[in-house]
This record gives C-alpha cells, sequence and structure tokens, in this order.
C-alpha cells in the first residue's frame, strides 16, 4: 500500500494536475482580491470593530475639518446637508445648522466631540483622531469651533461597517484557503519535483539546462510585467464607479489572465530552482558563476599540468619548466633589489647559470627519453602492420590451393548424370559458395599487396571517359539484372589522366557493384564524369535501400557493410579495395554521406 500510494505521489500525472491546482488557486484568490477592489471594499473592516476607532472615521473628521476651514475662508456657510453639527464664530459672524448652539449641546455627543476656544483645542474622551496635528488655522485664539457627529450618523456608520465586514468576511476566508491550499501544494511539488517512481534519482528537464541566473532575471521580468500590470488595472478602476461594470468585467479577465500566464511561468522557473538546488547546482549553474570559474579554471590549468597526466615525460617537462619560470623570476627580482649593495648583486646571475644548466641538462635526457620511445613507438607499429599484411597474404595464398580443388571436384560432381535434382541444387549451392569464397580470398590478396605498397603497376596515360564506358558495357547483364536504372552524364571529350588501366578498371568495378547491391528498389543511379580544377571527377551516386547509419570513415574499414543485416552478397572489401587502388595509382578516393544519399568521388590529375 505504501509502494502504490508513493508511486501516485511521484506520478507525472499526479504531478501535472498539483502544478495546475496551484496555478488555478493562485488565479482565484488574485481575482477575489481584485474583485473586492472593483467594490472599493475597506479592508480595515476585518480588524476594526468600531467605526469610531477606524482610519475611515479619522478620514472624516479630517474631511469636516477642511470643510469648517473652507467656510472661514470663503466666509460661507456649510451646506444644509452636512451630516454633523457645527458652530462657528470669529467674534462679528456666526455660522451653523444648530438653532439653540451651545458648548453643551456639542458635549452631549461626547464620543465625537471636537471644540476650539481661546486658541486651544479639546476632544471627546474616546477620540482617537488628534486634531491638532492638523491645526491649519490662522490666529485660532479669535475662533470658536465646535462639531460633533450625531449618534444617528454613528450609529448608520456603525451598521454600515459590519454589513462590510459581513460581505467581506467570506471572501477573505476564500481567499485565505485558496492560499493555504496553494502553498500545500507547492510544497508537494518541491518534494516530488525531479522524482520519478520507477527509480531515486533526480531527473532534470530542459528548463533546468538553462542557467540559474537567466531564470532569475526572467523570473523578475515577468513579475515585474505582472506587477504593472496590476497598478494600470488599479488606477483605470478607481476611475470608474463602485458598481461592476462591463469595463470593470473586462479588466478582472484581463488579470486573471495574466495572472495564470504569471503563475505557470513563475511556479515553472521556482521547480527549476527547486531541482537544481536538489542537485546541489543551483549556484554553480550560472552565467556569472561558469564565466568566472572557467577563467579560474584556465589559469589554473596553465600551471596545474592536467593536460599531460597520461604523459609522465611531458609532465616532467612542464613541472621543470614551471620550476625554471618561478625561480628566473625571483632571481631577477633579488638581482635588482642588491644593485645597491655591490658584493651581494652577483649571487643572482651565479644561482640563475646554476639553474640554466639544471634545467637545460634534465630536458636534454626526458628529450632523449621521449625520442627512444616513439621511435620504440613507430618500430612496434610498422612490425605490427608487416604482421598483419604479412599474415592476410600468407594465408590468402594457402587458402587458393584447397579452394582451386575444391571447385573443381565440385564442378566435376556437378556433370555427373545420375544426381537427383535435390542433390543437384545441394551442388549448385556449394558451386556458388566456394567461387564466392575464391572472390573474397582473391580480394583479401590484393588488398593485402596493395596496403603493403608491394603491387606492381602499369602506369600509362589513358581516356577515364574510355575506361568508364568499358566498364559500363562490361557490367551491362549485372545492370540488366538488378532492375535499376543508371542515368549517365559524360563530358564530351575525353580526359586523360595517368594511371593504371587495369586497377581503375576494377575500382569502377567495384563501386558501381556496390551501388547495384545497395541501391533502393525503383530508384536510379547517377554516374558523371566532369572537369574540376585540372582534375578529372568521376562521381556514382545512389540512394541506400536501407538506414545509413555509418560514416564514411566506418564503411572504408574492411569487412565492414553498411547493410547491417547482411542480406545481400557482399565481403565488405570492395570499397576499400577500391580506396586503396585509387591511392597507388595517384588518385584521390572520397565517400559523401547525406541523408540516404550515398556518393563516391574519384578524382586523378588531367595530363
Amino acid at each position: 500500500m505504501d509502494t502504490k500510494l508513493r508511486d501516485i505521489r511521484k506520478n507525472s500525472i499526479t504531478k501535472v494536475v498539483a502544478f495546475f491546482l496551484v496555478v488555478l488557486l493562485i488565479t482565484a484568490a488574485v481575482v477575489q482580491m481584485q474583485y473586492l477592489f472593483c467594490l472599493r471594499k475597506n479592508p480595515e473592516v476585518l480588524f476594526v470593530k468600531e467605526y469610531k476607532e477606524s482610519g475611515e472615521f479619522d478620514r472624516k473628521v479630517n474631511n469636516t475639518f477642511l470643510q469648517i476651514i473652507e467656510c472661514i475662508e470663503n466666509e460661507q456657510e456649510i451646506g444644509k446637508d452636512a451630516d454633523f453639527y457645527y458652530y462657528i464664530a470669529d467674534g462679528n459672524k456666526e455660522y451653523s445648522n444648530v438653532e439653540n448652539p451651545s458648548k453643551n449641546f456639542f458635549e452631549q455627543y461626547e464620543d465625537t466631540f471636537y471644540g476650539l476656544e481661546k486658541g486651544n483645542w479639546e476632544q471627546g474622551k474616546h477620540m482617537k483622531y488628534n486634531i491638532l496635528e492638523n491645526n491649519y488655522i490662522e490666529n485660532p485664539e479669535k475662533y470658536t469651533i465646535y462639531f460633533s457627529f450625531p449618534d444617528e450618523f454613528m450609529t448608520q456608520k456603525q451598521q454600515e461597517w459590519e454589513n462590510e465586514r459581513e460581505i467581506l468576511t467570506p471572501y477573505v476566508i476564500a481567499i485565505m484557503i485558496c492560499f493555504i491550499f496553494a502553498i500545500a501544494l507547492i510544497i508537494y511539488l518541491m518534494i516530488v519535483t525531479g522524482r520519478n517512481s520507477k527509480d531515486k534519482e533526480l531527473h532534470l528537464s530542459r528548463l533546468d539546462n538553462i542557467y540559474s541566473d537567466v531564470l532569475l532575471f526572467i523570473f523578475i521580468i515577468i513579475g515585474f510585467i505582472w506587477i504593472m500590470i496590476m497598478i494600470e488595472y488599479s488606477n483605470r478602476v478607481i476611475q470608474i464607479s463602485h458598481t461592476m461594470s462591463l469595463e470593470k468585467i473586462f479588466y478582472l479577465i484581463l488579470v486573471g489572465g495574466a495572472t495564470v500566464l504569471t503563475s505557470i511561468s513563475c511556479l515553472s522557473i521556482f521547480l527549476s530552482f527547486v531541482r537544481k538546488w536538489k542537485g546541489r547546482k543551483l549556484i554553480t549553474h550560472t552565467f556569472i558563476y561558469q564565466f568566472f570559474y572557467r577563467i579560474y579554471d584556465f589559469i589554473k590549468s596553465l600551471f596545474d599540468g592536467r593536460k599531460l597526466e597520461k604523459y609522465p615525460l611531458t609532465k616532467s617537462l612542464f613541472y621543470r619548466q614551471l620550476v625554471f619560470i618561478v625561480i628566473s623570476f625571483i632571481l631577477v627580482f633579488f638581482t635588482f633589489s642588491f644593485l645597491i649593495v655591490p658584493p651581494l648583486f652577483l649571487f643572482p646571475p651565479i644561482l640563475e647559470a646554476i639553474v640554466i644548466y639544471w634545467y637545460v641538462k634534465y630536458n636534454n635526457q626526458t628529450f632523449e627519453e621521449i625520442n627512444k620511445g616513439f621511435n620504440q613507438s613507430l618500430e612496434e607499429q610498422m612490425k605490427s602492420e608487416r604482421m598483419k599484411v604479412a599474415l592476410i597474404t600468407n594465408v590468402s595464398h594457402d587458402l587458393k590451393t584447397p579452394l582451386t580443388s575444391i571447385i573443381s571436384y565440385i564442378d566435376l560432381l556437378s556433370k555427373e548424370e545420375n544426381l537427383s535434382d535435390s542433390a543437384r541444387d545441394y551442388v549448385n549451392i556449394l558451386l556458388d559458395k566456394s567461387n564466392r569464397l575464391k572472390q573474397i580470398v582473391s580480394d583479401l590478396f590484393e588488398l593485402a599487396k596493395s596496403s603493403s605498397g608491394d603491387i606492381h603497376l602499369d602506369l600509362e596515360i589513358l581516356d577515364i571517359k574510355k575506361l568508364m564506358e568499358q566498364t559500363l558495357g562490361d557490367m551491362e547483364d549485372e545492370i540488366k539484372k538488378s532492375g535499376l536504372q543508371i542515368k549517365i552524364n559524360f563530358i564530351d571529350h575525353p580526359i586523360n589522366i595517368y594511371s593504371d588501366g587495369n586497377k581503375l578498371y576494377r575500382v569502377f568495378q567495384n563501386v558501381i557493384d556496390n551501388a547495384l547491391k545497395y541501391s533502393l528498389k525503383g530508384t536510379r543511379i547517377y554516374i558523371e564524369l566532369e572537369e574540376r580544377n585540372g582534375k578529372a571527377l568521376a562521381s556514382i551516386k545512389n540512394i541506400a535501400g536501407y538506414e545509413i547509419n555509418f560514416t564514411e570513415e566506418e564503411i572504408l574499414q574492411r569487412f565492414n557493410r553498411g547493410d547491417k543485416s547482411r542480406s545481400t552478397e557482399g565481403s565488405g572489401l570492395g570499397l576499400s579495395i577500391a580506396q586503396s587502388f585509387t591511392q597507388v595509382c595517384g588518385g584521390e578516393f572520397n565517400i559523401i554521406i547525406d541523408g540516404d544519399l550515398f556518393k563516391v568521388e574519384i578524382g586523378f590529375p588531367i595530363v
């Protein structure tokens, strides 16, 4: 049961669902907060129980005081619709919206009373707002001011205050629930990100390949854009009425969409940070760290000789050189330092000469050891190559005699008249396979001779165009049997080169035969001959009937065949022989692979 729960927790679908739930919860919380902002709801109602103790009432008192100042400055009564009682007197004029104004009348509203007499302010015992902090009246000694708020007004405001709290409370609870669940799911994602139920390894995503500081920059930019959208939205909403409208609904949709995109982007980047932190590469996988680390590593590599670990002699040269440089620098420093002391300045040059002698002596010994090792390695390599060629030559030669006898006896056996049909089929198969084996042995022998350089060449001036036409004519039966079309594009005039006609004939025969064996059925083989940069360039290209999953170098290796299933008859030596014969005749042999297009280019200088 625990294993199943662990598998579910680390399941990709579970993580994707949790990811998008976080996005939806954050978006829901933000949209609800913006909706409350649209309705101009004051969040203070959630924290202050009494209206008279709120900042809202403080602002009301301040606005009332400003109206009184305006009345004094303009010498004009405040409108009859004022929601507060007031009395203003300057010794000459009196303004009031109360029939019998007296201080006792205003003091009966002790919680909302403010008064100015003889330059001194007083206020109700429960009043939070200190009007002395905003005393803008000049010569307050000549004014008498009383104002207070009736109980009906305060009761109504208190009721509105409580009603607004009742409206806000469910939204606040919903917003808190959204954030709590979102935080819980984020913690879950932090735990399971980079893990799966199959193993305990940490699996990084493509996003984690981006440097951490680049991701942080993107994170900040996305957050900044989102904040700017919120500010722009708030400025627009302030200019609209308190009620919901189509324009406010449009802005809410815009805020929701922006929050969804921002949440997806920022949460993805945050989880990438978590995975990097788990893999202990959060700091090391930053562009800044990598930049300075590579500079440090490069400087360090100049002195630690790490590139020479496999070469002890070269490594000893490196460290000897390093010691020589350091000692020489110190001695030069002391030479200049001792110039003012005549007897002492001679010691550094003497020591420098000793160091130079030591450096040159041991370097010469190391060079001798390197040369000795190089020559020994070269001799072993040449010996190995000669033994390999000799082995192939001897084996090929020794196989020829018994193989010829086998073929002769099979030929005699095939002429017997009393053989059954099945026996005759077997004999024909033996004859075909033995002839193929004879051809492989012959190819091995010729390849060994050409590789060793022990091959006879009859070099002469010949027309390569005529040689290619002769090769195609001799292979007419094989071409018809293959069912493939040959498209020829030769230059009009003869092209003379200096080569061995027999060997070059074998080259073209092998290359064309290779194209006939391995081309895709129903396609064409293109054979071209042209002049280019003073060379005769012949090319044979075809579409392979199998997936080309090898390189140009691999296909030229001996016994290597492009058709890995080996469904066609071939020894894997044809192209190797063609390349070897071309090179010993003084030409160039190149293979070009482009997708499933296989192209052979053979070039010779024109004479």
